[in-house]
């Protein structure tokens, strides 16, 4: 029989550091908790589409830009008001957070896998091959995101996935220069020329090697990423480039708002400070994820 005292996974003592140590990181980051207990329920609140508000998301409840608490062609309760067609703007919000967190999840983390890669194995290689890929790097960079990600969308559709493929491809390049800078200094230490003099081959030293020791760098990156690839598609979305209805996003909320803010602020305000909050809660998780990850910056604050 196993039992807390004769598993050391499940020992009081091992429980008990691993207790102390997150207590330890809240206390000296408590911004990045407070960033993720909001990112976390908010979170829970769009996964309870469907739990909370029995409506659907498309159904037409009350009359245009109905206010909030008030009541549907049926006696409904709608907390959040309805929007431009008399939907619940609150199914719609809950709705809406799903698609926009696939793509905030979605896009940096394609962008960020194709950066590292590419960075490390342009650091690790170096010469032609580095050279050749830091220019196709550079035009990347050079391209402002926004019109890169127009004329992706355009080119794949105005879809969950053409936004995704778009909005990596703006994640790309930078996310390579920085895993390549720490793939340089890597690649000259020890563990790696002792690798290399064992005969380890190129695809080993990158991939057991270089990589994992770059996850801290890729997993700060991603997590920054997700509140601009959020900001983005709203951004996509208002210019009638992003996800299209009957799909609902965030961005497509404001986009069709704008013509009744006069008649219901709600519909535009709820939507665009949703967008506010999230994006802020992730960038304060960002913001201490990479100081706790970074040796520079552990012994301070």
């Amino acid at each position: 029989m196993i039992t807390a005292t004769n598993n050391p996974e499940l020992s009081p003592t091992r429980a008990n550091r691993t207790g102390s140590a997150a207590w330890r990181i809240m206390r000296r980051h408590p911004t990045g908790a407070v960033g993720l207990v909001i990112t976390i329920l908010i979170l829970l609140f769009i996964l309870s589409a469907g739990i909370l508000t029995p409506h659907k998301y498309d159904r037409t409840l009350s009359g245009k830009a109905a206010p909030m608490m008030s009541r549907g062609f049926d006696d409904e309760l709608l907390v959040l008001g309805g929007d431009e067609l008399g939907r619940d703007v609150l199914t719609r919000l809950q709705h809406a957070g799903r698609t926009s967190f696939v793509i905030g999840l979605a896009a940096p983390l394609l962008g960020v896998t194709l950066g590292t890669i590419i960075g490390i194995v342009s650091a690790y290689r170096g010469g032609i091959v580095d050279l050749l890929v830091q220019r196709v790097v550079d035009v990347l960079i050079s391209l402002p995101g926004l019109v890169l990600a127009m004329a992706v969308t355009l080119a794949l559709g105005f879809s969950v996935w053409g936004v995704i493929i778009a909005l990596s491809l703006n994640v790309v390049g930078g996310s390579s220069r920085v895993v390549r800078s720490h793939a340089l200094t890597q690649s000259q230490l020890e563990y790696v020329q002792a690798a290399r003099a064992l005969g380890a081959s190129d695809l080993r030293i990158i991939f057991r090697h270089l990589l994992p020791n770059s996850m801290a760098v890729s997993l700060v990156l991603f997590t920054v990423g997700v509140g601009a690839a959020i900001t983005a598609e709203a951004g996509l979305s208002f210019l009638g480039l992003g996800v299209q209805p009957p799909t609902p996003s965030w961005g497509n909320m404001l986009t069709f708002a704008q013509q009744y803010f006069r008649f219901g602020a709600h519909i535009a305000v709820i939507p665009g400070l949703t967008i506010a909050i999230v994006v802020f809660a992730i960038n304060l998780v960002g913001d201490s994820l990479r100081d706790v990850l970074d040796p520079h910056l552990r012994g301070r604050g």
